[in-house]
This record gives structure tokens, sequence and C-alpha cells, in this order.
């Protein structure tokens, strides 16, 4: 199940790494008066973090509310 598990995560990460590498297209990205051009590989890689990061800042913060009220 280990082997399984690694390459599953090694599969998604040669396919982050063949996504940007081909889009490595300069786009704008405006945020209220905020405007930049970044590569779109790298923006794509920054929501992909912040999606991660969130996402098990929100698993955590639901485990913690679970085990709350199995202790009450």
């Amino acid at each position: 199940m280990d082997t399984l598990l690694l390459a599953i995560k090694i599969l998604i990460t040669l396919l982050v790494a063949i996504l940007f590498v081909q889009n490595i297209v300069l786009v704008e990205v405006r945020f209220l008066a905020w405007g930049a051009r970044v590569p779109l590989a790298l923006l794509l890689l920054v929501i992909y973090v912040l999606g991660m990061v969130s996402g098990k800042a929100l698993f955590h913060l639901l485990a913690r509310l679970r085990t709350r009220r199995s202790r009450s």
C-alpha cells in the first residue's frame, strides 16, 4: 500500500511538472488596484499550494471540532 501511495505522489508531481513546463506564457493578474504580469505556470503553482494549505487547515479545524464534540 505504501508503494502505491508513493507511485501516486510521484505521478502527481510529474504531472504538475509537465503542466509547469508547458505553461510559461506571461499572463496579467489584477486584484483590486494591484496588477502583475507573471508566468501562468507560477500562478498555477501558487494557487495549487494555497489550495493545499487551506485544505489542510480546514481538515485540522474540522478534526479539532469533532474531537471537542466527542469529549462533551
